[in-house]
């Protein structure tokens, strides 16, 4: 059977779908190498352009903790495709589901919360939100001790007063996201918090955390979801301080050598 191919990338396996294209895992032709493919679904210009502006964003990224763009690409029939770095591993929210349904432990819900905080300030310096920081956008290396953030299909650069929302995904949507107001830092600020309350164990309607999970860390999420925007912590380099303190403080120690075990 022949593989599909596209430009010098062999289609191995379809691995994901979103509102305007599906995501494949595709092997290079030469060097033999994984990579991450995501090609529009309709032939349209409004899918075309939404690739194009989500591979504009990602071109001058460069972090341990985002994806990388190899390419971008004419697929000859009309349709253009995407090429990242293939970032293995599970995503959050199925880690939750099905390893940890009772919520995963403090300590390890820190350190992730730290390598999320680490992508958040590099892309906020260059001036991107992100606008969908949720679980199901989270892979987690737990070897490494790294989480990727991915997904930029609703992403905006450098926003101001006038750029529209988006969208969002309803159940880890900041108020501001709700109310069609423009995404700003502490959008994605919400969303990490909201994020690890739920990897926790908590409830994301109500907020409200395990007991078995520590005061002042139950604290330090519930000031990331504050309703008003302005009440939220904005800067991810203090966000990051105050953490590393915290860590000390609450498991003596500032890195996790825990192993943290998934399926």
């Amino acid at each position: 059977m022949t593989k599909k191919r596209i430009g010098n990338y062999y289609i191995l396996k379809q691995i994901g779908e979103g509102g305007f294209a599906r995501t494949y895992l595709a092997e290079h032709t030469i060097l033999k190498q994984m990579a991450c493919l995501k090609q529009n679904i309709n032939l349209s210009k409004e899918d075309t352009a939404l690739l194009i502006q989500e591979a504009t964003l990602l071109w001058e990224i460069h972090h341990h903790s985002l994806p990388s763009l190899r390419d971008f690409i004419d697929c000859g029939d009309g349709s253009f495709a995407m090429i990242m770095s293939y970032i293995s591993g599970k995503d959050l929210f199925k880690i939750k589901e099905e390893d940890y349904a009772q919520g995963i432990s403090p300590e390890h819900v820190c350190w992730m919360t730290q390598r999320c905080l680490g992508g958040l300030r590099y892309l906020h310096h260059h001036g991107v939100v992100h606008n969908d920081v949720k679980p199901h956008n989270m892979i987690v290396q737990p070897r490494e001790h790294n989480v990727f953030m991915v997904d930029y299909g609703l992403s905006t650069l450098r926003p101001d007063r006038y750029t529209k929302c988006p969208g969002y995904t309803p159940a880890f949507a900041a108020p501001e996201q709700i109310q069609g107001k423009p995404p700003i830092p502490e959008t994605d600020i919400f969303g990490l918090g909201l994020t690890m309350i739920y990897a926790l164990g908590g409830d994301i309607g109500t907020k409200q955390m395990p007991s078995s999970v520590p005061k002042q860390l139950q604290e330090y999420f519930l000031r990331m979801v504050k309703y008003d925007p302005l009440s939220r912590p904005r800067n991810a380099i203090e966000l990051t301080d105050e953490l590393l303190a915290l860590r000390k403080k609450l498991f003596g120690r500032t890195s996790s050598g825990e192993d943290f075990v998934i399926s």
